[in-house]
């Protein structure tokens, strides 16, 4: 057995390290030191630390802690002791119940830093997806709102151009009557010879006024037609969009319900890695 010190225990560590090895990954360093300086150093290639066989050991990490308190400790040494951050799990050797050395393992926390930072940016990303899904949901409903609203009042206007046809049709009839009244007028003038002759220009005035008021409601009536075709169109359209409306309310409440359990994912992530 090859002896680095006088103390056994130390030795014993000393043999059996190069054993324990196999036992951890690439991202794992392994140290051996007495109660002063480093007596034994494996180091990964993602995890070199600033430290050889022979170096003091420096103040702030957790060799000089178990050195002073005799326990076991797990802590995450800054980047300013060694020159890069890690995760360290050191033990204390002890002799005669006295310490009189350090068992370390270093963790690297590259690979801890880089799940961390994609689960944020992902949970982070995922927050803002959330936040604009849910605008656009109620923009979605809003519209679907002002659909219905305009419907109502489309339906009401239709019913509106279905009372000026009872308008026109009594119209007609007036202007029939007058056209009417004016043929009888002027059979009267004929019939009174050159005394009706005033009675006469007064009868044909009466039906060049019914037959334009005959013309003009004609007019009115196709126009009446049209604008309520026009709002049959624009309610068959109203309807369509709030059918499209809904539909696409519905399907954001997938997605964000989706994206809302993606997100709780991320964190529960998250969390994992912190154990890492």
């Amino acid at each position: 057995m090859n002896k680095i010190s006088d103390n056994n225990m130390i030795n014993f560590f000393y043999n059996v390290l190069p054993s324990i090895e196999v036992l951890f990954d690439e991202d794992v360093s392994m140290a051996l030191t007495d109660t002063k300086q480093y007596l034994y150093t494996k180091y990964s290639p993602k995890l070199e630390l600033n430290t050889n066989k022979g170096d003091i050991i420096p103040e702030g990490g957790a060799i000089i802690e178990v050195l002073r308190t005799g326990n076991n400790m797990i802590k995450v040494v800054p980047e300013h002791v060694y020159g890069t951050a890690f995760k360290s799990f050191a033990i204390p050797i002890k002799e005669e119940g006295k310490v009189v050395g350090v068992f370390v393992v270093g963790k690297s926390l590259e690979r801890k830093n880089a799940v961390m930072s994609i689960t944020k940016n992902l949970s982070e990303t995922l927050s803002q997806i959330s936040i604009g899904i849910n605008e656009v949901a109620k923009d979605v409903q809003e519209l679907a709102t002002m659909n219905e609203e305009l419907l109502l009042e489309t339906k009401e206007t239709n019913e509106k151009t279905k009372d000026t046809d009872n308008i026109v049709t009594f119209i007609q009839g007036i202007s029939s009557q007058t056209n009417l009244l004016g043929l009888n007028a002027a059979i009267e003038a004929a019939r009174a010879g050159d005394a009706g002759r005033g009675f006469n220009v007064v009868a044909q005035e009466i039906r060049k006024l019914s037959n334009s008021s005959n013309e003009s409601i004609k007019k009115i009536d196709s126009v009446i037609k049209h604008i309520s075709t026009s709002i049959n169109s624009i309610n068959d359209g109203l309807i369509k969009s709030n059918d499209v409306s809904q539909s696409q309310s519905a399907a954001l409440e997938e997605i964000a319900a989706s994206i809302a359990e993606l997100n709780s994912t991320a964190k529960k992530l998250g969390e994992l890695a912190e154990n890492l």
